[in-house]
């Protein structure tokens, strides 16, 4: 055996339990930092005969895994049901969105890996070469989590690298292994994408040792801003570049002649898809304060009519929170604005893990939903009466990562969403949305980096300069 069948062979496990169940639906080696160090090795001992296929080959490889993916959708929406509390809407889009990264991945396999430049000596010729950065580290979350194992992964792999994957403990199956074991059973080597799992508590000391081991040459961490801060300190002193995908406060903005019965939809799937527990969701909806009491009423209405239960039954609009933590913050939020004066015109009620889509107004600024990323189905309205003052509070927040601007002047919805400090802004669509080869990333306390497209082709390659005399 190698050092990652040793690893693994190695580990105790841990039991990976159903917010829907309460059931174990497997259990997983909790791994150790020594053993994640040995996954890394051997990822760093395989990936340079991966770096060395033609690109044809990884080309090809990709778009089988893909197809491999949505050739089991099935089996996955069950999965994703019962590890994250999905309904199937969300995890048919994980799984087609994982694809389709993958496909988009593999198209840059024949990207340009350098460039001509020229010298003030006309003996000399200056190439600029990119080439594989190495072993790359990709630690996902449990919330969307295939789109994302694959957007922190897929253009890595393109471009001839090794991937670590260290899942959420919440998901190991959903944001690890349903990937990784596409890309194998497509022919990707297994210790060319390996899958580093840890029992709750123990993922700082793994993610720790890894991000110091020399075998890691970058770092993509989706997740909360506070643990992103330590993680992009570590990798600092590691000096690993590093992309940090956070945690947002997410506006959406509505201008006084928006079309309220076309848009309030989806105002409310950006608010309370997956319950909330999306970077995506809005948390703030802005109004014209001439639409400010229709666009509330509206939005109740859809809100009380919502179904929360079982994900599994195709009846239900929203599965459970992903656990006993999640569940009681959105009580101590709620407790919170209540106390405060907020005025709570939907929902506001939890049953064990299933919380009602909740609506809030007229929430005071010391109040901690106001300045705290919910991940929870709660969303504020709240007035303006002027863009000016639109804009002024959607940016009055340190997160910067996604908003929306909806209104039937385009051109003015556009002018708006210019002057959003945030790292992506929808015109005339739900916050929550992206597409693969499109960058996508936050600014301020919402990260750094980009994932996607060419920002990726970049990150995940060293770049060289050759002089040629």
């Amino acid at each position: 055996m190698n050092r990652r069948q040793q690893a693994q062979a190695n580990a105790t496990t841990f039991p990976d339990i159903s917010p829907v169940t309460g059931n174990a639906l497997n259990e997983f080696p909790a791994m150790t930092p020594s053993q994640a160090l040995d996954i890394a090795q051997a990822a760093a001992v395989a990936q340079p005969n991966w770096a060395a296929l033609p690109y044809s080959e990884r080309r090809r490889i990709l778009l089988a895994a893909a197809d491999d993916l949505e050739a089991h959708l099935g089996d996955h929406v069950q999965t994703l049901a019962l590890e994250i509390g999905a309904t199937r809407p969300w995890a048919e889009m994980n799984v087609h969105e994982a694809a389709a990264t993958l496909r988009e991945a593999a198209a840059l396999t024949s990207s340009p890996i350098g460039e001509l430049l020229p010298s003030s000596d006309p003996n000399v010729v200056n190439h600029s070469l990119r080439i594989p950065a190495g072993v790359t580290l990709s630690i996902v979350p449990r919330n969307a989590p295939v789109i994302l194992s694959a957007r922190s992964s897929a253009i890595s792999l393109a471009v001839g690298n090794a991937v670590v994957i260290r899942p959420s403990e919440e998901s190991p199956i959903a944001a690890g292994m349903i990937l990784a074991d596409a890309l194998h059973r497509a022919g990707v080597p297994k210790d060319v994408v390996s899958v580093v799992t840890t029992r709750p508590g123990d993922g700082r000391q793994v993610i720790t040792a890894l991000i110091q081991s020399p075998h890691i040459r970058r770092v993509a961490f989706i997740g909360s801003t506070p643990v992103g801060r330590a993680i992009a300190a570590q990798a600092g002193a590691a000096l690993t570049p590093a992309i940090m995908e956070l945690g947002g406060k997410n506006a959406t903005v509505v201008r006084h002649d928006a079309d309220l019965e076309r848009w309030t939809p989806a105002l409310a799937f950006s608010s309370f898809v997956n319950s909330g527990q999306v970077c995506m969701c809005t948390d703030r909806i802005l109004v014209h304060r001439s639409r400010f009491d229709e666009t509330v009423e509206r939005l109740t209405t859809i809100a009380d009519s919502m179904m929360v239960g079982d994900p599994r039954d195709p009846a239900t609009d929203i599965g459970p929170v992903i656990n006993d933590s999640a569940a009681r913050r959105f009580a101590e939020l709620i407790t919170d604005a209540r106390s405060a004066g907020a005025t709570v015109m939907a929902g506001g009620d939890i049953d064990g893990r299933h919380a009602r889509p909740t609506i809030l107004t007229e929430v005071p600024t010391a109040c901690r939903f106001a300045t705290e990323e919910g991940f929870l189905p709660i969303v504020e309205v709240l007035p303006f009466d002027s863009d000016d003052q639109a804009v002024e509070l959607a940016n009055s927040l340190e997160e910067g990562l996604i908003a929306s601007v909806m209104s039937a002047d385009r051109d003015q919805a556009y002018a708006v969403a210019q002057r959003l400090r945030t790292g992506a802004v929808h015109v005339n669509g739900p916050s929550v949305g992206d597409e693969p080869h499109v960058p996508f990333g936050g600014i301020g306390a919402s990260g750094m980096g980009r994932l996607g497209g060419t920002e990726s082709l970049h990150f995940y390659t060293e770049q060289r300069s050759l002089y040629v005399h």
